[in-house]
């Protein structure tokens, strides 16, 4: 499994060339749909998520964060715990 900081940074390439923003520009706390995240890229970014932190997210996970830094703590949380 990667480290948190590791993980960070690839689901941020990835949020990056997803909504084809430069990295320094996205911002963590703005809602997802805001930075150009819509329903289906939060169901791809979540599998995507725990396909680079090899653990399952709580399938209730979209309704339970509204941005990336609340994703980002969840994360932290997951992996810290394995």
């Amino acid at each position: 499994m990667k480290g948190f900081e590791a993980a960070r940074a690839e689901i941020l390439d990835w949020v990056s060339e997803a909504t084809q923003t430069p990295l320094e520009q996205i911002d963590l706390t703005k809602p997802l749909a805001e930075i150009g995240i819509d329903s289906l890229d939060a169901v791809h970014m979540i599998s995507t998520i725990e396909a680079i932190i090899r653990q399952e997210l709580p399938e209730d996970i979209i309704q339970r964060v509204s941005c990336l830094s609340d994703i980002f703590d969840m994360m932290r949380e997951k992996i810290a715990a394995a």
